[in-house]
């Protein structure tokens, strides 16, 4: 299941080229202020956002967008794509988070692997699914979002 939908994704992104949606830097400070899940009673800073793309997958808002790197493909009734976020976030506080916060807006847990730094978390939704990737460095921690749909519906 995992590999058809990264053929997919990755065929869909390929062959689509013109209709890949690039984020412009600006778009990183829109996101932070759009939807906050949570905030701070003495502090106006949300705790979590939400993707821009998808309304339904939270991240920390300590983390960063990598727009250069993240990619989203938009066509009628489907969107997919590879998010990437970084920061200085304990990885298994990352998987914690996405393990606690994804159910809160309808996805269901599927499987969850780890080794050592590493994280992979699966979720899926009657209509899409999200695989995400945490990898903690000495420097950062990378945070890979992949959304696509599911396949069959």
């Amino acid at each position: 299941m995992f590999y058809r939908l990264l053929i997919l994704l990755c065929l869909f992104s390929f062959s689509a080229c013109g209709l890949i949606h690039k984020p412009e830097a600006a778009k990183p400070q829109q996101h932070n202020t759009a939807k906050q899940a949570q905030s701070s009673s003495k502090n106006t800073t949300p705790m979590i956002v939400m993707v821009p793309e998808f309304d339904d997958i939270p991240v920390p808002a300590k983390l960063s967008r990598d727009a250069d790197r993240s990619f989203v493909y938009e066509a009628p009734g489907v969107t997919m794509g590879v998010i990437i976020y970084t920061g200085y976030v304990k990885g298994d506080s990352l998987a914690k988070f996405f393990r606690n916060e994804m159910p809160k807006y309808e996805w269901q847990f599927l499987n969850a692997f780890s080794e050592g730094d590493k994280y992979l978390i699966s979720f899926i939704k009657s209509d899409k699914s999200c695989m995400i990737s945490v990898e903690e460095s000495t420097l950062s921690t990378r945070v890979t979002i992949k959304v696509g749909p599911t396949q069959g519906r």
